[in-house]
């Protein structure tokens, strides 16, 4: 279930994804800090953090895109992917949005409700990113799907193969007799 994009057998979007999401999110906070008293020095460095979370977005989605192209995705994992890049990429554009509002006018009200639109799509999209991950199981390797884990709240050690087929059934059992 890997794509191409690994070190050391580990997928390379995953790593990555840390330094966008971690710059939007501090935008975020440098823009409550500014609203609620701060200086302006807080919405110059909201902006900031937003044009090094555009950089780090870019070479995520540079390794993310390879990992779509070549990691062997079900059906169910492709559509996933697609709205996770496809929510990407909308995240991508409005925090663009934020910059370029912001770069003449770094406190600018449109620049905080641009930026507060942009952190919405990217919690949507890092729901998909890690379903993608942690339910499909895609950027794991043939080794993990086969190594048998305990959830916290179970004392069962299933593999995530046995995990998928449990859950599959379960689902068919509850659908059983219904319309």
């Amino acid at each position: 279930m890997q794509g191409k994009a690994t070190i050391a057998g580990h997928p390379v979007h995953p790593m990555l994804v840390t330094f966008p999401i971690g710059s939007y999110v501090a935008a975020v906070i440098a823009d409550v800090v500014y609203i609620t008293g701060g200086s302006s020095f807080w919405g110059t460095m909201s902006m900031w953090l937003i044009a090094f979370g555009l950089a780090g977005s870019l070479l995520a989605s540079f390794f993310g895109f390879v990992d779509y192209l070549s990691a062997p995705m079900s059906d169910d994992a492709r559509k996933v992917a697609n709205l996770h890049a496809t929510l990407n990429a909308g995240t991508f554009i409005v925090f663009g949005v934020a910059f370029a509002v912001r770069y003449f006018s770094p406190q600018s009200a449109w620049g905080h409700v641009v930026t507060a639109v942009g952190i919405c799509l990217l919690a949507a999209a890092g729901i998909l990113g890690g379903s993608l991950a942690h339910k499909h199981l895609v950027g794991s390797s043939e080794g993990d799907v086969e190594t048998a884990r305990v959830a916290a709240d179970d004392d069962e050690a299933f593999t995530p193969t046995e995990r998928i087929a449990r859950e599959r059934e379960k689902a068919r059992s509850v659908t059983k007799g219904s319309v």
